[in-house]
């Protein structure tokens, strides 16, 4: 039986989160693993485990500086940390103690169920201890001002995701106000500036690269550019391959969280992106917007990734799958692509020829553009549907 228990496990040794991770599974726990500290501490603020399992002879970070940083961030901050680590020495064992490590274990040949014993006695605190006002009053208003997080992704280049993404984003506000931002996370090069008409120098690069202090939530709110016609403001992606070498992903989920605090709805990009940069945000999101088209290739690749993220945690009321017919008429039928998923499509986006290109070269919605098109009557109707969903999302990872 699995449980709400959540665990992340830490170690270089792949052979090692490996194991550990079948066995923390089978014992009912959910399990996130990662070989290397900025994958974990991602994973971490993600997920918000109760237990963290980390063999502190990692090459990257010290363990004083990951301790400091958990102790610090609201989300792990009552994280229990276990120290698994090769080192049995006296010495070892009591400096990681000081440290501030709440149990150290050595891998030796009877570890596991030690391990195991540990991981659920740090976790009866989290079964026994009631939370004092003042925890449950801040806790309470961190889940209020958590915005919804709406991921758009696809399987295969071509198929308009990052047109849709921009699109529905605008529709959000059209009969209601919210405050959106759209994030434009396609890598090596976005490609929402360029749709909505943007030229300006702020981009998720430079906004990655400030502190949490400089990239605050005024900040943001103040300084994400608001683009002519366009009802949401926007963090460009990268302008080119070489800024998105520089991208600094340790800091993205620092980002993100301050990006969910400040806005309503935040709107995510990844084109075709399944990475240890996207994962995390695609587990966790509110709703998944699939893009797909109806040829052959698309829908067999399509399979493929939902595959994939089925075996990653994502659930099936998580993802919208959206059919834009890109290419025309040709291909498989809805009904054959549903039957291929195992999904229902609940929408579709009829054939525009050449008028989505066209709004998008002149910087326009297509509900400007083209008011009474099929495909502004499709995409109004997504909006509705994609945002009740949102809106009914059952979150449980606050502890």
């Amino acid at each position: 039986m699995v449980t709400d228990y959540r665990i992340v496990i830490i170690d270089q040794d792949q052979a090692s989160t490996k194991f550990l991770g079948y066995e923390l599974s089978k014992a009912g726990y959910q399990v996130f693993t990662a070989n290397d500290v900025k994958e974990g501490m991602i994973l971490a603020y993600q997920n918000r485990p109760h237990v963290i399992i980390l063999d502190p002879n990692l090459p990257d970070i010290s363990p004083e500086e990951f301790l400091s940083k958990l102790k610090k961030d609201r989300r792990v901050a009552r994280s229990k940390v276990i120290a698994f680590s090769s080192l049995t020495n006296p010495e070892d064992i009591q400096a990681a103690i000081e440290m501030g490590f709440d149990h150290y274990l050595a891998k030796e040949g009877d570890a596991l169920p030690a391990l195991l014993q540990s991981v659920q006695e740090n976790i009866k605190g989290f079964q026994t201890k009631r939370p004092t006002t003042e925890e449950t009053t801040a806790e309470t208003a961190s889940i209020q001002g958590d915005g919804k997080t709406i991921v758009f992704l696809s399987a295969k280049g071509g198929t308009g995701t990052s047109s849709i993404c921009a699109n529905l984003a605008h529709m959000f506000n059209e009969r209601e106000e919210h405050k959106i931002v759209v994030v434009d996370l396609v890598l090596p090069i976005g490609s929402i500036a360029s749709i909505v008409g943007y030229t300006g120098e702020l981009n998720i690069v430079k906004a990655a690269a400030m502190t949490s202090s400089e990239a605050s939530l005024d900040y943001l709110r103040d300084s994400l550019p608001r683009p002519e016609n366009w009802n949401f403001q926007l963090l460009a992606g990268s302008p080119n391959p070489a800024q998105a070498n520089e991208l600094d992903i340790s800091s993205i989920p620092i980002l993100f969280d301050t990006l969910k605090r400040a806005y309503d709805y935040v709107f995510i990009d990844f084109g075709r992106s399944l990475s240890r940069i996207s994962m995390p945000i695609i587990q966790s999101a509110d709703q998944i917007v699939l893009i797909l088209s109806l040829d052959e290739a698309t829908a067999t690749l399509t399979n493929s990734v939902w595959d994939y993220l089925k075996s990653n945690g994502v659930r099936r009321e998580q993802v919208y799958p959206f059919i834009n017919r890109a290419v025309g008429l040709e291909g498989f039928s809805k009904s054959e692509v549903e039957g291929r998923l195992g999904l229902v499509i609940p929408n579709a986006i009829p054939f525009m020829g050449r008028n989505f290109t066209l709004a998008n070269n002149q910087h326009q919605p297509i509900l400007k553009k083209f008011p009474d098109d099929a495909a502004t009557i499709a995409i109004r109707q997504a909006v509705h549907q994609v945002k009740q969903r949102a809106d009914e999302a059952i979150r449980s990872l606050e502890f």
